[in-house]
């Protein structure tokens, strides 16, 4: 008898598709282990990347005596964290970035553990429970390793972005237990403990005030299942909550003055922003505008989530241009329709489509302070997606998940989709994170991309010159310039011209940099920078009194960045002129201001190597050094320390090497290079380099004492007589140092 093929097998006959087997503890840690592997391998090449203005805030923040400050101010609890960094390495990124990473790795976890958990609720667990570690899997995989977190985990600084999300989260899984516990005294602490990472949340970001809200969304979707009933009380609750938290960020911080001005540029919806402490440096739009193309640019991140090509991200989109009104550039409406849309899904579809449409509300939310609110802030940064996402991306993975056959739950399958979006995600991360080679790498890709960041423009230009490539600064600082001046951005125009007026007085080319104060004066009169430029300018030229009188007044107006300038300009003042002590007291007083300007430690070892005080010399050339490993200057003094000390040759070479390899504009290195080059004895390069220096400004007896020198070192005296001879010779050869040379030659 043939079997009936077609014969309805009874349900409890059937076999039960293949499932992940139960989800234990050791399951949760080896995923965590791969998660951190993953990040770990997809950041790595940025660890001893470039810093990338972040040097500076860190450098002003990020001390132990502001951090023991009882008055928090904003942000102060991120930047207390890198004091953390600097008692291991202050100079040293690497320690920053793996810092960043694990803040980074935790983030995925709670991510990780707010999709399983959600799934597990109470009013969810019949329905989802067996989606949850798949759901859990899947977000926290797209989460850590998705190229558009990169300027939240490699831009250093922006460690606040990654804080505020995890005190957030941290905020909802307290709020969580504490809503779903049984004991009144848990759920107290609990609330209480949610209300504390929101108030250290706030303290790392201002964005995690959206913390709040987020948490009620979360309540209103999965825990009260939109029921109408107790709405009020939780209503009541969650208000006097929010009250609370508030309150106490107000004993810290003056709220009531920071809601007041936001609310008052608000109100002016088409007058330019007015500056307040959170707007972006000249900002040249309306609130209104400012609010029109925040459509467009949340767009363009939708965009990158669905492609994020290392190609389409910019590190900086200062200049992103704004719409003038809804219909221009056209996009703008179509941006506005799109999000209407998208919200008016989310909450139409609430009940039948609940995990997405409480990803597109989170996303909003989330990004509704900076994107929406605190208008006059810069219009476009991607690290600003962080937080929006983790619940973004939870809510795309349950959707996703709930929506599949069972055959997706079996072990290889969902492994083999893990392991494909962390090969792809991993794999665009990895590749864009080579911007961070060094600082030229990242701002040339940031102009290339976006040509009208004047910021990035004069980045590049920084980067260029402390690659002491000065020819390159100049060209990028001039091109900036003329863009300023077109374009009427005045703080641009500042920042370009001061810079080109000090690469001009740095390459001794007195002419044009005088052309720049000129121009300076006539644009920005009173303006601090320009009285640091005249009196550089004087000291270049040799009149030590006019330079110390002109540097000092410019003291009583210059900030704490120009403050250090100055008084590092005022010791390189004193030190040509020959006044060592009253140069070693400026460069003090400029490192108390900041320990870690290279300069002012490179000017200080050059002081004590003119007063024959070679240990100190080499102390303070060495702390140059580590700021600033590749500074030619340093590298030259470094090698004459070693010549002075008699040391091996070779070291010095190796100092003078690196002195010439990028080709500095300054003679010094190649004075050091001939120098080694006596000495090993090979005369002929060595006159090469001795040409190199006088072509790079070794003018008049410098460059025969130089050689007088190096042959003496070399116990050639007789050659070394006849350089001597010669800057005897020399007109503009100070008569002291005639003295003593014809001291010198008489004893031969």
């Amino acid at each position: 008898m043939r079997k009936n093929k077609n014969k309805t097998v009874p349900p409890s006959q059937r076999s039960a598709p293949e499932v992940l087997p139960p989800v234990t503890l050791r399951t949760h840690l080896l995923f965590f282990a791969f998660l951190a592997a993953a990040v770990f391998l997809a950041y790595s090449n940025a660890l001893p990347g470039a810093w990338a203005l972040d040097d500076t805030a860190i450098g002003q923040y990020a001390s132990i005596e502001k951090s023991l400050d009882l008055k928090l101010g904003y942000r102060k609890l991120a930047y207390a964290s890198f004091v953390i960094n600097k008692l291991i390495n202050p100079l040293d990124p690497v320690n920053y970035r793996v810092l960043n990473i694990g803040i980074h790795i935790f983030n995925a976890v709670l991510v990780y553990w707010l999709a399983f958990l959600t799934l597990r609720l109470p009013g969810l667990r019949e329905r989802f429970s067996r989606y949850a570690w798949p759901v859990a899997a899947l977000s926290s995989t797209v989460f850590a390793l998705h190229p558009i977190n990169i300027n939240a985990v490699s831009y250093i600084v922006q460690r606040m972005a990654s804080l505020s999300a995890m005190f957030s989260l941290l905020a909802l899984l307290s709020y969580i237990y504490g809503r779903t516990t049984a004991s009144r005294i848990a759920g107290v602490s609990l609330y209480a403990l949610s209300a504390a990472f929101v108030f250290m949340g706030i303290f790392s970001k201002e964005n995690a005030v959206m913390a709040m809200p987020l948490i009620i969304l979360y309540d209103v979707f999965f825990i009260a299942g939109f029921e109408q009933q107790g709405l009020g009380r939780r209503a009541g609750y969650a208000a006097l909550g929010a009250l609370l938290v508030l309150g106490a960020v107000s004993i810290f911080l003056d709220l009531n003055k920071v809601v007041g001005n936001m609310a008052g540029v608000l109100f002016r919806m088409n007058q330019p922003i007015i500056d307040k402490d959170w707007t972006a440096v000249d900002v040249y739009w309306t609130p209104l505008q400012h609010i029109l193309t925040e459509f467009r640019v949340i767009i363009r991140y939708f965009s990158l989530l669905v492609l994020p090509l290392p190609g389409r991200l910019v590190f900086d989109y200062w200049g992103f241009e704004p719409s003038a009104n809804i219909s221009t550039p056209v996009s703008t409406l179509f941006s506005a329709l799109a999000i209407a849309l998208a919200l008016g899904l989310a909450i139409l579809k609430r009940k039948t489509l609940p995990f997405i449409s409480f990803g597109i509300l989170w996303y909003f939310i989330a990004i509704s302070l900076e994107s929406f609110i605190a208008v006059g802030s810069d219009l476009y940064f991607e690290h600003r997606n962080y937080l929006p996402v983790t619940g973004l991306f939870f809510g795309l993975a349950a959707q996703a998940a709930t929506s599949f056959k069972d055959s997706f739950f079996r072990p290889k399958v969902l492994w083999g989709v893990v392991l494909i979006l962390s090969a792809v995600l991993g794999g665009l991360t990895f590749q864009r994170n080579f911007v961070w080679k060094d600082s030229i790498t990242l701002w040339t890709d940031t102009v290339n991309k976006a040509p009208q960041n004047l910021r990035a423009s004069v980045a590049l230009g920084n980067a260029y010159l402390k690659a002491a490539d000065l020819v390159s600064a100049g060209r990028r600082y001039a091109e900036t310039l003329k863009k300023a001046s077109v374009e009427k951005r005045p703080q641009y125009f500042h920042d370009a011209a001061y810079s080109l007026g000090m690469v001009h007085l740095f390459l001794g080319n007195l002419p044009e940099a005088k052309r720049v104060i000129d121009l300076m004066d006539a644009r920005l009169a009173g303006n601090s920078s320009t009285g640091v430029l005249r009196g550089f300018y004087s000291s270049m030229a040799g009149d030590t009194a006019a330079a110390v009188s002109q540097l000092t007044q410019s003291l009583a107006g210059g900030n704490r960045l120009d403050t250090v300038i100055i008084y590092t300009l005022l010791g390189d003042t004193y030190r040509r002129a020959g006044q060592l002590e009253k140069a070693l007291e400026n460069y003090r007083k400029s490192l108390e201001k900041d320990s870690s300007f290279a300069a002012a430690h490179y000017g200080m070892g050059n002081a004590y190597f003119m007063a024959k005080e070679i240990d100190k010399a080499e102390a303070a050339t060495g702390r140059a050094l580590a700021l600033d490993p590749f500074n030619p200057l340093a590298l030259a003094q470094m090698a004459d320390i070693v010549l002075i000390r008699k040391g091996p040759v070779e070291k010095a070479r190796l100092f003078a090497e690196k002195s010439v390899a990028a080709s500095p504009p300054f003679y010094q290195p190649y004075a050091s290079m001939a120098t080694v080059l006596v000495l090993l004895g090979n005369d002929a390069e060595a006159a090469v380099f001795f040409r190199k220096a006088s072509e790079r400004g070794m003018r008049g007896y410098l460059l025969p004492y130089s050689q007088a020198r190096a042959y003496f070192m070399k116990g050639d005296k007789d050659k070394a007589a006849v350089y001597l001879k010669e800057i005897l010779r020399m007109p503009d050869a100070p008569a002291e140092l005639k003295k003593v040379i014809e001291r010198d030659l008489s004893r031969l």
